[in-house]
C-alpha cells in the first residue's frame, strides 16, 4: 500500500481556520486604532527609519491595521485594505518572515495592487502569533523605494515582533483566564507575566501621567522597577538639538558620571547610551567583558567607577525620533531575562510618552512666552516723563497668561506739543496659550483705537474696544486700566492723568512728599457687556512734578491665604518709602519686596511712570 502524504492546507484554509479567526476575535483588535499597537508601529518606523510601519491582522477577506504609522489616505482613515493589497497574508499562510527588496521584481507579489496604490516597494514582515502558534498577522516595515534590509534591521524587527506577540498573547490570556488557568504550563506562565506586567503598566501610567519636568520624570522612573528587578542605578539621558545627549542628574544619588564631561556629550561618544541612540535598539551588557567588546578601556573603567556590573540601555522611542535612553545598572551579576527585557521596554515606552508630552508642553509654553515678550515693546521716550516696566511669567511650569503693559504717543493733543501718551496695564482671563493670543489681539485693537479715534478720553477708547470685540466675536475678557497722560497747558511741569478702570487692581500715585493715593474708582470687567448698567467713566487726577504713577496686575498682590486689602496696603507703605526714586528702581524694588522668588503662580506686570 502506498503511503499517503497529506497535502499542506491551502492559503484560503489557513486564513479561514476557525481557531485562528476565534483568536482574532478574542484579541479585540480590528480596523480601529489601538494605542499599544500604534506604539509598536511607531517604534518600527523610528528604529528602522521607514516611511510606513503596520501592525496588520489578516482576516479572510481583508487586512486590518490596529497599529499604523505613515500610511497614505484613504487607507489611513479606513485602516484596512482588501487582500489584493496585502503582502502580510503571505506571512500568515507561510508562518514565516517575508523580506522583499523590490516588490516589482518579486514573483510572489509583483501583481499586488499594494505596489501602485500604496507605494509598497520594499517590505519586511514578521509573524505575530497566538499562544498556540497560529499566525494572526504581521508586524511590518515598508519602504517606498527598493531597500536591502540589513541583518541588524531584521533583528530589531524580530525583537519588536516578539514584544508585539507578547502583547497579543497577554490580551488573549487575560480574556481566557477565567476558564483556562490550567490549560497548560505556558498559559499559566503567561498569566503570571500578565499580572506582573499589568502591575508595571499601572504603576508606570500612574507615576508618569502627571509629570511636567525632566526632573519629575527622572524621579518617578527610579521607583518603577522593584522586587527582583530592583537595579542599583537608574539613569535618564535625553537627546538635544545638534546631536548632543544630556544626562539628567539625580541629586539624591550622585555618581562619578555627574561631572561636566558627562553632563552633555555627543551621540558619537563611546558610551552605551550613545550607542543605543545610534542603533535605535535595547542594549544589554551582562558583565564588564561584554562592555569591553564594544567600547574602549576608558568606558569600562567609567562603568566600574560607577559600581556597575550589568548594564541595560533602553532607547526612548518617540512618535518621530529617539528621545533619549533609560539606563538600568546592577552592581552584581544580573541575568536579564526575556520577561525583564519586556518590563524594561514597557517602562521605556511610558517614559518616552511622558517625555514627548513634557517637550510638547515646554515648546508651546516657550512659544507663547516668546510671543508675549515680543509684544511688550520698548517704552517710548517722552520729554518730561520717566518710565520703566517689567513682565514676569508665572513660576508654574505650564502656566502662561495674558498680562501686558503698553505705552504709545497719542496724536490728538491740541496745544500740548504732541507729548500726550496712553499708558495701559491689563490682564486677559486665563493661564494658557489662548489667553496669550487673545491678549495680543486686544492690545493691538486698543492701540489702534487710541491712535485713530477722534479726540476723547480713555473711557471712550475702552468702549470702542468692547464694541469691536462683540461685533467681530472675539471672546476676550478680563481687566485693564487705561490712562491718558498729558502735560498741563500752563507749562508748570504738572501732568493731567485721565483714567478708566475696568475691574483692575487700583493704580497708585506717590506724591513728592511720600503721600500715596490709591485710585479706587473702577467699573466692571471688560468683555462682559451684560454686566454693564452704564457707560464707562473717566476719572481725572493732577500729578505734581516728582510724582510717580504705579500700575500693576493682580499677580503682584493676590496670594492664596493673603488678604487683598492688606497686600495693597503693604504695597502703598513700600511706595511711600520710594518717593522720588527713579522708575526703574521703583519697579525692581516693588518686585523684589512683594514677590517670593520662584513661588508666584500668576504672571506679573509692574509699570512706573514718573513726572
Amino acid at each position: 500500500m502506498l503511503e499517503h502524504t497529506p497535502r499542506p492546507p491551502a492559503p484560503s484554509q489557513i486564513l479561514c481556520d476557525p481557531a485562528r479567526l476565534s483568536a482574532l476575535a478574542d484579541s479585540g483588535l480590528s480596523a480601529a486604532a489601538d494605542s499599544a499597537m500604534d506604539r509598536f508601529a511607531a517604534m518600527v518606523r523610528v528604529q528602522l527609519r521607514v516611511p510606513v510601519a503596520l501592525v496588520s491582522l489578516v482576516e479572510p477577506g481583508r487586512q486590518v491595521f490596529p497599529g499604523m504609522q505613515g500610511l497614505p489616505e484613504p487607507w489611513a482613515t479606513t485602516r484596512h485594505t482588501p487582500l489584493s493589497h496585502s503582502f502580510c497574508q503571505h506571512v500568515v499562510t507561510t508562518a514565516q518572515p517575508l523580506v522583499i527588496t523590490d516588490a516589482r521584481l518579486s514573483p510572489l507579489v509583483l501583481d499586488s495592487l499594494a505596489i501602485p496604490d500604496l507605494g509598497v516597494i520594499a517590505y519586511a514582515g514578521m509573524p505575530l502569533t497566538d499562544t498556540d502558534g497560529r499566525v494572526l498577522g504581521s508586524l511590518c516595515a515598508i519602504d517606498t523605494e527598493p531597500r536591502q534590509w540589513s541583518d541588524h534591521e531584521l533583528d530589531t524587527l524580530t525583537d519588536l515582533a516578539g514584544l508585539c506577540t507578547t502583547e497579543l498573547r497577554l490580551r488573549l490570556a487575560t480574556r481566557h483566564s477565567g476558564h483556562a488557568r490550567d490549560r497548560s504550563h505556558e498559559l499559566a506562565g503567561l498569566l503570571d507575566l500578565a499580572h506582573a506586567r499589568n502591575d508595571v503598566l499601572l504603576n508606570a501610567a500612574q507615576a508618569l501621567a502627571g509629570v511636567r519636568t525632566l526632573d519629575q520624570i527622572r524621579h518617578q522612573v527610579t521607583g518603577l522597577v522593584s522586587g527582583d528587578h530592583t537595579p542599583y542605578h537608574v539613569g535618564l539621558v535625553v537627546t538635544e538639538p545638534g546631536g548632543m545627549l544630556y544626562r539628567v542628574p539625580d541629586p539624591r544619588r550622585p555618581t562619578v558620571a555627574d561631572t561636566p564631561a558627562f553632563a552633555r556629550y555627543p551621540v558619537s561618544a563611546p558610551l552605551g547610551t550613545a550607542k543605543a541612540v545610534r542603533e535605535r535598539r535595547l542594549l544589554s551588557y551582562p558583565d564588564p567583558d561584554s562592555v569591553a567588546r564594544d567600547f574602549p578601556p576608558s568606558t569600562v573603567e567609567l562603568y566600574q567607577e560607577m559600581g556597575l556590573h550589568t548594564l541595560v540601555c533602553a532607547p526612548l522611542v518617540g512618535s518621530r525620533d529617539i528621545l533619549g535612553v533609560l539606563v538600568f545598572g546592577w552592581d552584581i551579576p544580573h541575568p536579564v531575562t526575556a520577561d525583564e527585557r519586556a518590563v524594561i521596554t514597557t517602562i521605556a515606552t511610558y517614559t518616552a510618552q511622558a517625555l514627548e508630552r513634557v517637550r510638547h508642553v515646554e515648546h508651546r509654553v516657550n512659544v507663547a512666552r516668546q510671543l508675549q515678550r515680543a509684544m511688550l515693546t520698548d517704552l517710548p521716550d517722552i520729554p518730561g516723563l520717566g518710565m520703566a516696566a517689567r513682565y514676569l511669567p508665572s513660576a508654574i511650569d505650564e502656566a502662561v497668561g495674558g498680562d501686558w503693559y503698553d505705552a504709545i504717543p497719542l496724536p490728538h493733543c491740541p496745544g500740548r506739543g504732541g507729548r500726550a501718551i496712553a499708558v495701559t496695564v491689563g490682564d486677559i482671563t486665563g493661564h494658557d496659550v489662548r489667553a496669550s493670543t487673545l491678549m495680543g489681539q486686544v492690545r493691538s485693537m486698543l492701540r489702534q483705537g487710541g491712535w485713530s479715534l477722534p479726540p476723547g478720553g480713555p473711557a471712550a477708547t475702552v468702549e470702542a474696544l468692547e464694541a469691536a470685540l462683540t461685533g467681530i466675536d472675539i471672546p476676550a475678557h478680563g481687566t485693564l486700566l487705561h490712562t491718558h497722560l498729558a502735560p498741563h497747558a500752563d507749562g508748570s511741569g504738572r501732568w493731567e492723568l485721565a483714567y478708566t478702570n475696568a475691574g483692575h487692581p487700583p493704580a497708585m500715585i506717590v506724591r513728592p512728599g511720600g503721600t500715596v493715593d490709591v485710585l479706587h474708582d473702577h467699573d466692571v470687567l471688560f468683555g462682559h457687556p451684560a454686566l454693564r448698567t452704564r457707560g464707562r467713566v473717566d476719572h481725572h487726577v493732577t500729578l505734581e512734578p516728582g510724582s510717580t504713577l504705579l500700575l500693576y496686575t493682580d499677580g503682584l498682590v493676590e496670594r492664596r491665604g493673603v488678604d487683598l486689602d492688606l497686600a495693597i496696603t503693604r504695597l502703598g507703605d513700600l511706595l511711600a518709602r520710594l518717593a522720588g526714586q527713579p522708575p526703574q528702581l521703583v519697579v525692581d524694588t516693588v518686585i523684589s519686596r512683594m514677590l517670593d522668588p520662584g513661588r508666584h503662580d500668576d504672571d506679573v506686570v509692574v509699570m512706573a511712570v514718573s513726572t
